[in-house]
């Protein structure tokens, strides 16, 4: 899944997807840090971990606009 193309078919942000992202667990990720993630410049268990959680809430949009 590529999460921008998907963060721009909802019309959502990546600040909005932090926001999901400090809810679920990873209160203090930086902005910074999940733009490394998402463009797979750093690959960690916590950036995979982070990648699945984006998944999900991206999955939970797109049921909730459909």
């Amino acid at each position: 899944m590529n999460i921008k193309i998907k963060l721009l078919e909802l019309n959502k942000r990546q600040v909005d997807l932090l926001d999901e992202i400090h809810k679920r667990g990873y209160p203090t990720l930086a902005p910074s840090v999940l733009s490394r993630y998402i463009n797979r410049r750093e690959i960690t268990p916590q950036s995979k971990a982070v990648l699945a959680i984006c998944e999900d809430v991206l999955s939970e949009w797109e049921s909730k606009s459909a």
